[in-house]
C-alpha cells in the first residue's frame, strides 16, 4: 500500500519518539519535544486553513476525491494504531522514571495531549477543521509542509530510507567488484556449457569456432587508428578517383626510366604510357609523384607523343611555372620540346615576369629560361618589361635594348630610369637577388643613371650585394656600388661579407668584388677584421683555387702582370678615379700586406713539402718569398730541408724535388729570384741557405740527372761570387764524368764550369 506524507511523517514521529525515550535524559526531552509538536501541529493547522481557502474554487475531481478518500481510510487506520502504541509506550516510561512534584504539571499535559487521538481533537475545537484529503494531495504534489523535517525527529531514521541504503551499497558493491572476479564467473558459465559433451563434441565446437574467428579476422575491415602510416597513406590515395590509372602509371614509368631498354621496347612503353594519361595529364601533372610520369613521357617520348601533351597542357603553362612539381614539366618542355614549342613557352611568360620572378617557383623557371634556353632577342624580351610602359611606346624591330634606345631616343632617359628605378626597389629582397636577369637589369640601371641616382639606389642595395656575386653583372654591380659609394655604404658592404669570403674567394666572378674592395676601401682595420682574418683561416682551401689564389696574390703583388691578364687590370682600373677614397693606394696595400705576410711564411712553413711538388701553388710560394713584409728564412729553409734529403738518379719509387716536374721549377725560380732580390739590395738570399743545408756532395749527385743540372746551373746564373765558388769547387771533380753525359743540360754545365 502506498504511504501518504501524513503517515511518513507520523514514522518520523514515532522513531523520534522511542531515540527520545532511549536518551538519558529521560521525561524532561520527551515532554519538551512533545510540546513542540502540539505547537507545530497547531501552526501547521494553521497554514492548512489559510492555503484551503486561497485553493477553493479549485475543487478536485471525482475521481481524485474517491483516491483520496480510500487512502484517508487506509492512513487513519495506521495512524490510529501507532499512536496507540507511542501513547501506551510513553505513558509506562513516563510513570517508571518520573517521581518529582516539579514535572506534574508538564507530564500530565503531554499525556492529556497523546493519550488519544478523541483527546487531541478536543484540545483543537477552537480551530477550523481542515480538508485532509485535499491536504494531503497538495501536500505531494509539493512536498512536506514547512517544518516537517526540522527539529529533533530528523529523517536519518525512517526504515524506508535505511532499506533505500543498504540496496544503494549493495549495487555499488557489485560495480566496484573487481574485474578479474568477473571474469573468472564468466569462464565458469562458458564452462558450464561443455558439461555432459564427449570429447569429440568439443573438439567440433573448438573447429567451428576457429574457422568462424577466422572468418571474421579476413572480412573485418582494421580501424584507423590500428593502420601503420603507410597503409594509412596508401587508404588515402584509394579514395581518390584516379587512384588504379595513376598505380598503373607508375608501374609504366619505373619500367621505362631503366637504363637497359631497347628503343623498341621504350617506345612501346611510351605508347602504353600515352594511351593511359591521354585526356588525364592535367590531374596528374600537379601531384609530387605522377608530375614525373608526364616528365619521363616528354623525355622519352615520340615527338607524337610530346606534341600531344603539349597541345593537353598549353594553355596551362603559366599556371603549372608556379607549381612545386608542375614546374618540371616547364623545364623538360624547354630542353626536350621542339623549337615551336619552346618558343610558345617565351610567348607565355611575355607581359608577366615582373610578376613571375617575385615568385618563389616561377623564378627558377624564368632563371633557367634566360640562362640556357633563351637567345637574345629572347632576353631582350623577357627584360624589356622592366623598363617601364613608358618604353614599349618607342620600341621597333630594330632598337629593342636599352643601349638603342638611349642612343636613339636620348630624350626618354629620363623616364625610363625613373620606371626602372621604381621597378629595382621592389626587388630588393634575398630571394630575388640572386637570379641574373634582376643582375642585368641592375647593371643596365648603373651605367645610365646619374650621379644621384645611382648613390640613392646604392643605398638601397647595398645589403643585397653578397647575393649577386655569382654572376657576371651581379659581379659588376658589387664594385660599381664600391667604387661610388660613401664611406656608410662601404662598410655596410664589407659587413654583409662576413661568413661568406671564404666563398666569395672562389667565385668566378665574385672575387673580383674582393680585388675592387681592397683597392677603395680606406678603413683597412675594418677590411682586416671582417675580411682578412677570415680568409687567412681557410688560406689552404684558397691556395688550391685558382680564383682564391687571385686573391692571395692581389694581397702580396696587386695587378701584377705576371698573375693577372691586362682586361682584368683594365676592369680594376675604373674604380681608381672614384672621389670617396681619400687613402694614397701603395700606402692601403702595404697595410694589408703587412697584416697578411706572417699568416702566408707560417703556412708555407706548415705546407712546403705540398706546395713545392704542386704546378699550381709554385708562383704563390715564389710571391710569398718575394713580396711578404717579413722574414721569409724560415719558409726558404723549409724548403732547402726538401732538396736536402738523400737523391739516387733514375729512382721512379721516390721521386726526389730536383727530378720531380714541379719540384725542380720550384727550385729554379726561388734561385732566379734571388738576382732579382740581390739587385732590390735584400740580405737573405735562398742560394745561400740551400748551400748551408745540403750535405756534402748532394751536388754531385745533382749532376747526373738533366733537371738536376739545370738547378745547377740557375746557381751560377745568380751573379754571387760566393755561391758560384761554392759550386765551382764541388763541381770541378766530377768534370770529367760529366762530359761523358749526353743530355742537355749537362752540356750547358759543362761550359759554366769552364768559364771564367
Amino acid at each position: 500500500m502506498e504511504a501518504s506524507p501524513g503517515s511518513s511523517m507520523k514514522k518520523r514521529r514515532r522513531s523520534a519518539g522511542q531515540m527520545q525515550r532511549d536518551a538519558p535524559e529521560g521525561n524532561s526531552i520527551l515532554v519538551k519535544h512533545k510540546v513542540k509538536l502540539q505547537q507545530t501541529n497547531v501552526l501547521t493547522a494553521s497554514k492548512q486553513q489559510k492555503r484551503k481557502s486561497t485553493k477553493q474554487d479549485h475543487s478536485p475531481s471525482p475521481k481524485m476525491k474517491a483516491k483520496v478518500k480510500k487512502r484517508k481510510s487506509v492512513q487513519d487506520e495506521n495512524q490510529c494504531q501507532t499512536e496507540e502504541s507511542f501513547s501506551s509506550a510513553a505513558s509506562s516510561r513516563i510513570s517508571a522514571t518520573t517521581s518529582s512534584d516539579s514535572f506534574n504539571g508538564e507530564i500530565t499535559t503531554s499525556v492529556t495531549a497523546v493519550k488519544s487521538p478523541k483527546k487531541r481533537k478536543k484540545s483543537k475545537q477552537n480551530l477550523p477543521e481542515p480538508d485532509e484529503s485535499w491536504e494531503k494531495a497538495v501536500e505531494r504534489a509539493r512536498g512536506m509542509p514547512d517544518g516537517a523535517l526540522g527539529g529533533a525527529d530528523g529523517a536519518r531514521g525512517f526504515e524506508g530510507d535505511e532499506e533505500a541504503k543498504e540496496k544503494k551499497k549493495a549495487a555499488d558493491k557489485v560495480k566496484k567488484m573487481p574485474l578479474n572476479i568477473l571474469q573468472t564467473a564468466a569462464k565458469k558459465l562458458k564452462l558450464g556449457k561443455n558439461v555432459g559433451k564427449t570429447s569429440e563434441q568439443k573438439d567440433k565446437d573448438t573447429k567451428r569456432k576457429s574457422a568462424e574467428d577466422g572468418d571474421k579476422g579476413e572480412n573485418k575491415k582494421p580501424k584507423v587508428e590500428e593502420m601503420a602510416k603507410k597503409e594509412r597513406k596508401k587508404q588515402r590515395r584509394m579514395q581518390k578517383d584516379n587512384y588504379e590509372m595513376s598505380a598503373k602509371a607508375k608501374d609504366l614509368w619505373n619500367a621505362l626510366r631503366r637504363h637497359d631498354l631497347t628503343t623498341e621496347k621504350r617506345l612501346a612503353l611510351c605508347t602504353e604510357l600515352h594511351s593511359l594519361v591521354k585526356g588525364k595529364a592535367l590531374q596528374l601533372i600537379f601531384a609530387h609523384d605522377t608530375s614525373r610520369v608526364i616528365q619521363c613521357l616528354i623525355k622519352y617520348g615520340s615527338a607524337e607523343h610530346k606534341t600531344a601533351l603539349f597541345e593537353e597542357l598549353r594553355e596551362h603553362l603559366l599556371e603549372m611555372t608556379k607549381s612545386k612539381y608542375a614546374k618540371f614539366f616547364v623545364r623538360k618542355l624547354l630542353k626536350y620540346g621542339t623549337k615551336a614549342q619552346r618558343n610558345y613557352v617565351f610567348r607565355s611568360m611575355y607581359g608577366s615576369v615582373r610578376k613571375l620572378i617575385k615568385h618563389k617557383e616561377a623564378a627558377e623557371i624564368i632563371e633557367c629560361a634566360y640562362n640556357n634556353y633563351a637567345n637574345a632577342q629572347q632576353r631582350a624580351a623577357l627584360v624589356e618589361e622592366f623598363y617601364g610602359p613608358s618604353f614599349a611606346l618607342f620600341k621597333t624591330a630594330e632598337t629593342r635594348t636599352l643601349d638603342d634606345i638611349m642612343k636613339s631616343h636620348p630624350e626618354k632617359r629620363v623616364s625610363v630610369l625613373s620606371n626602372m628605378k621604381e621597378m629595382l626597389s621592389a626587388l630588393v629582397d634575398k630571394t630575388v637577388l640572386q637570379y641574373s636577369i634582376i643582375h642585368r637589369i641592375f647593371l643596365e640601371f648603373f651605367n645610365y643613371a646619374s650621379p644621384k641616382q645611382r648613390t640613392e639606389m646604392i643605398e638601397t642595395v647595398r645589403e643585397g650585394i653578397v647575393h649577386m656575386l655569382h654572376t657576371r653583372d651581379g659581379a659588376r654591380v658589387g664594385m660599381i656600388c664600391l667604387w661610388h659609394g660613401t664611406a656608410k655604404d662601404r662598410k655596410v658592404i664589407v659587413k654583409s661579407f662576413k661568413t661568406f669570403v671564404a666563398k666569395i674567394c672562389k667565385e668566378e666572378y665574385g672575387h673580383l668584388v674582393l680585388l675592387a674592395l681592397f683597392d677603395v676601401v680606406d678603413d683597412t682595420k675594418l677590411v682586416q677584421k671582417a675580411i682578412l682574418d677570415e680568409l687567412l683561416k681557410s688560406v689552404h682551401d684558397l691556395a688550391q683555387d685558382s680564383h682564391g689564389r687571385k686573391v692571395l696574390y692581389y694581397l702580396l703583388c696587386a695587378r701584377h702582370p705576371l698573375y693577372f691578364h691586362p682586361d682584368i687590370i683594365k676592369v680594376l682600373q675604373q674604380g681608381d678615379g672614384n672621389t670617396t677614397s681619400k687613402k694614397d693606394a701603395a700606402v692601403r696595400r702595404r697595410e694589408l700586406l703587412e697584416h697578411v705576410s706572417r699568416p702566408l711564411v707560417q703556412y708555407l712553413v706548415k705546407h712546403s713539402g705540398e706546395i713545392v711538388l704542386n704546378n699550381a701553388t709554385i708562383l704563390l710560394m715564389v710571391a710569398i718569398l718575394t713580396h711578404v713584409k717579413c722574414d721569409p728564412t724560415d719558409a726558404m729553409r723549409a724548403v732547402a730541408e726538401i732538396a736536402a734529403e738523400p737523391f739516387a738518379a733514375g729512382n721512379q719509387q721516390t721521386c726526389h724535388i730536383v727530378e720531380h716536374p714541379a719540384g725542380h721549377l720550384s727550385l729554379k725560380k726561388l734561385i732566379a729570384n734571388d738576382a732579382s732580390r740581390l739587385k732590390d739590395g735584400e740580405t737573405i738570399f735562398f742560394c745561400q741557405i740551400l748551400l748551408d743545408v745540403l750535405p756534402k756532395g748532394a751536388l754531385k749527385t745533382w749532376a747526373a740527372c738533366n733537371r738536376g743540372c739545370f738547378i745547377l746551373i740557375s746557381l751560377l746564373e745568380v751573379n754571387d761570387a760566393e755561391v758560384t765558388k761554392r759550386v765551382k769547387e764541388e763541381l770541378m771533380s766530377v768534370k770529367k764524368s760529366i762530359t761523358k753525359l749526353d743530355f742537355k743540360g749537362a752540356q750547358i754545365l759543362l761550359t759554366k764550369l769552364t768559364d771564367k
